[in-house]
């Protein structure tokens, strides 16, 4: 038996089947659904992998009626139709068999189980050992002392053997009589229907003591009553049951033995194919490629050096540079050319002569320059006094464009993502630098393929440039302010400990979730509002409704603001601070969110609180250098604007047409009041409306942020829609769209993919719905205010400015100004934001001067 090949016949649809239920509904970044044939995929490795066939196929069911239709109309007529999103992988399943060498069968007038047993039977002639895995019982009759059946249990790698014994322990009958025992019990998947009233017990008795089912009803007589007028009565059923329960197996199937062999796998499909499925995982599995040995020239004197710099008087080239804290050695690549090599500490060059070669080529914006990450490539050069500018390309940047929902996009990723290359965090910066020229090659033409080509060479790239020297610039931080406040703040906030200390009667952590549970639900008996797994909840939104009825709530509320804001910003601030310029360089990072906003980081600066008096006296920490003064430029209801532009409203056009208070007209409509009669309190609901709005909020929703009833925030948003009926058209537009692409744009054509808008789970839907209806209107806001600062760096550049951007808080920028340019400066920012992008709406841009961060005035 040892001595036998091994042959593996796989059920497609069964284990397809098998993969789509047992795995979480899982997608490609551009929602193409993966979760089935990523499942298949993984089973087949594992087979190839462990159970190392000689021979090897596939079958899978046409989709259409075949002879046992025919038989009986009402054949498989339970089985609910195969989900759309399975459905859509069987082409792609199909395509990984093809990358395998693995040959697929189907037929117009059979199913899978009929080829699979045809297969299995030749191969039996052929003194093969077959294997057949699928999770049809009906298979298990196919079983024989050279045949066994892979059934699997749980999960899609859980798998149950088959073999003679193991299929009478299970039915009590032998593989030869499972069409007789169905015949019998029937099979509910195939609907089979069987004799009524026979179940497996009484089945397996019967078909051990008459052994067939046509040897039973000779016998009836042999049978008790009631048993014997069943199969009286539905003995041409039970004989049906059995035809539509047998196997076929001689199909006639035009394939020799050697077209069957196991094959090693075709990387030149396989790779492109699991790139665009995100198999990564699989392309570890699959086995690095083998990247031919990267040769490199090493630059060992100054002829070399003058050599290399006049190669890189090209077009372009790629620039990797070995970075370990500060910059060791650089590679280069230029097309045609060799890789370079050059090591500041082996090249026997001083560091100045170095320089001067190469910082003029570094600086000349018509020679492109190629890397990856090239923000920090910027401000490693700059340590060594070299400018970088000309940024043609970023890898990083342009695989974020092209699936901005990945966390990060380290070049080990790509090289193994889109390059099948599995390439070492170490390896070489010459072979990196040849990476890096493949990728962008690679990349140009995807970005190029999803439009996405003129956002990238227009609004990404430029940008990375702005961002270095707002990094750089960095913001002055008064750092006696901080820590007097600090000494204000701890003082404050143990005072207000000691004051609830009081008030329940012990001393606890206040910062413990779980002992504040037991004090405000155990000691105090207050009432529970929400559990989690390790008690009572304590989160703000509990905390905010219980301070409602018991005000001593409010305190704890407090006690949490202050700890938060001391923790977070006021404490951890001067050290932060660079004792070389006194200032704290945050870093804004391109490449996190999927909207395209910025983010800010070590530390945030974008998240510092702006509406109550303690953030305001942290950000008068915030100063300008001497002979400067802050400038900060606001958009002005920047997402609405967008929403009227985009929906055509002509309510909501007219109104920022006029200059009106949007949500003071939106206050008159749902309140049903002149607008002179809006009081505050009505405009702030108003306003939460509003933008409840863009970002797809639920009538629940707006009950709880507003603290009414769900009918009222109903009648709400009915009253908005009402007002604005177009808005209500856009977004069901803009959903019917989504569903269809699963992606959406903004207006300068940035995608993001929305891998759960047709999903069976509601919230995963609902969830992707609200993304839809946000994405174009604050990812259009991310993009226009980019395009504002893009113009900004360079107007300030022809004008000969001195201003610096040092901030961009969303919808905002903070700039430092020299006094003497406050004028001119300000009114050229007022200018370049407002005609940034043209809509059919005006853009209004408020800006405020100030000494301080904290204390601006218009």
């Amino acid at each position: 038996m040892e001595s036998q090949k091994k042959f593996i016949l796989i059920d497609g649809n069964a284990l397809l089947y098998r993969s789509f239920y047992a795995l979480p509904p899982l997608t490609n970044s551009e929602g193409v659904p993966t979760g089935a044939v990523y499942g298949f995929t993984r089973v087949l490795m594992k087979l190839l992998r462990e159970e190392q066939p000689a021979y090897i196929a596939c079958a899978f069911d046409k989709g259409r009626k075949t002879f046992r239709h025919r038989k009986w109309k009402e054949y498989k007529a339970t089985r609910p139709r195969m989900p759309e999103d399975l459905a859509s992988q069987i082409p792609l399943t199909k395509e990984v068999l093809k990358g395998f060498g693995i040959p697929f069968f189907e037929n117009e007038e059979y199913e899978a189980d009929d080829l699979l047993a045809t297969l299995a039977k030749k191969g039996e002639k052929m003194d093969l050992r077959i294997e057949i895995l699928t999770a049809d019982k009906d298979a298990l009759q196919t079983v024989s002392s050279s045949i066994s059946v892979l059934r699997p249990r749980k999960g899609i790698t859980d798998i149950r053997r088959f073999d003679e014994k193991e299929v009478k322990k299970q039915y009590g009958v032998s593989p030869s009589q499972i069409p007789d025992f169905l015949a019998l019990v029937g099979d509910t998947s195939d609907n089979i229907p069987g004799v009524p009233g026979i179940g497996p017990v009484m089945a397996k008795e019967l078909i051990q003591k008459f052994k067939t089912l046509d040897n039973l009803l000779h016998n009836l007589d042999q049978l008790p009553g009631k048993k014997r007028e069943l199969l009286i009565k539905h003995a041409d059923q039970a004989r049906l049951s059995k035809k539509l329960a047998t196997t076929i197996t001689s199909v006639s199937l035009e394939v020799s033995l050697d077209e069957l062999k196991v094959n090693p796998p075709q990387r030149d499909l396989l790779l492109p194919l699991f790139s665009h499925l995100e198999f990564n995982q699989l392309i570890k599995e699959l086995g690095p490629s083998i990247f031919p040995k990267v040769r490199f020239y090493e630059i060992s004197s100054l002829p070399d050096l003058i050599s290399l710099a006049s190669n890189l008087k090209k077009t372009f080239f790629i620039l990797e540079p070995q970075k370990n804290g500060k910059i060791e050695g650089m590679a280069f690549f230029v097309k045609d050319k060799p890789l370079y090599w050059l090591s500041f500490k082996q090249a026997g060059i001083k560091n100045h002569l170095i320089i001067s070669k190469l910082n003029p080529i570094f600086r000349d914006p018509e020679i492109m320059k190629i890397g990856h990450d090239l923000k920090t490539t910027v401000h490693q050069l700059k340590m060594l006094k070299m400018d970088l500018t000309g940024l043609g390309f970023d890898t990083e940047l342009a695989a974020y464009l092209l699936n901005p929902l990945a966390s990060h996009y380290p070049l080990e990723d790509l090289a193994l993502h889109y390059l099948g290359t599995d390439l070492d965090k170490e390896a070489h910066p010459a072979k990196r630098a040849k990476i890096i020229s493949q990728l962008s090659e690679l990349l140009e033409e995807r970005l190029k393929k999803e439009n996405l080509w003129e956002l990238f060479l227009k609004i990404e790239m430029p940008l990375i440039e702005i961002l270095a020297k707002m990094e750089e610039r960095g913001i002055k931080v008064d750092k006696a302010a901080l820590e007097d406040f600090l000494k204000d703040i701890k003082k404050k906030r143990k005072e207000i400990q000691e004051e609830i200390y009081q008030e329940v009667g012990e001393r606890f952590n206040m910062n413990s979730s779980q002992q504040l549970s037991q004090i405000l639900f155990e000691k105090m008996n207050l009432p529970p509002l929400k559990r989690t797994k390790t008690g009572y909840s304590t989160n703000e939104e509990v905390l905010q409704t219980l301070s409602l009825l018991y005000p001593f709530v409010t305190k704890i509320l407090k006690y949490r603001r202050l700890f938060k804001l001391e923790s977070t910003y006021i404490r951890p601030f001067p050290e932060l601070i660079n004792p070389a310029t006194g200032r704290i360089h945050t870093s804004f990072n391109q490449t996190v969110t999927a909207t395209g906003r910025l983010s800010s980081s070590e530390p945030n600066l974008q998240n510092i609180p702006i509406r109550n008096k303690l953030g305001q006296r942290l950000r008068r920490a915030f100063i300008p250098e001497n002979g400067y003064v802050f400038l900060s430029a606001d958009y002005s209801q920047v997402e609405l604007r967008l929403l009227a532009h985009l929906s055509q409203d002509s309510n909501l056009k007219r109104a920022f047409a006029k200059n009106e208070d949007i949500h003071r007209e939106t206050a008159a409509e749902i309140f049903g009041v002149l607008p002179l009669k809006v009081t505050p309190q009505m405009r702030r609901q108003a306003k939460v409306v509003n933008f409840g709005i863009i970002y797809g909020i639920s009538a629940y929703g707006l009950s709880r942020d507003l603290g009414i009833s769900q009918k009222e925030a109903e009648d709400y948003i009915e009253k908005y829609f009402d007002r604005y009926p177009k808005v209500k058209d856009y977004i069901e537009k803009t959903l019917r769209e989504a569903r269809e692409r699963q992606y959406v744009t903004t207006l300068l054509g940035r995608k993001r993919r929305l891998p759960g808008i047709n999903s069976r789970n509601k919230r995963t839907r609902e969830f992707a719905e609200r993304t839809a209806m946000n994405t174009p209107v604050q990812g259009g806001a991310a993009d226009l205010i980019k395009l504002a600062m893009i113009n900004l760096d360079r107007r300030f550049k022809k004008e000969g400015l001195g201003a610096y951007i040092i901030l961009q808080i969303h919808d905002e920028l903070l700039l430092e100004v020299p006094e003497a340019e406050i004028d001119q400066t300000r009114k050229i920012v007022k200018e370049e934001m407002e005609r940034a992008m043209k809509l059919s709406v005006p853009l209004v841009v408020e800006t405020k001067v100030g000494k301080n961060w904290g204390e601006m005035k218009s």
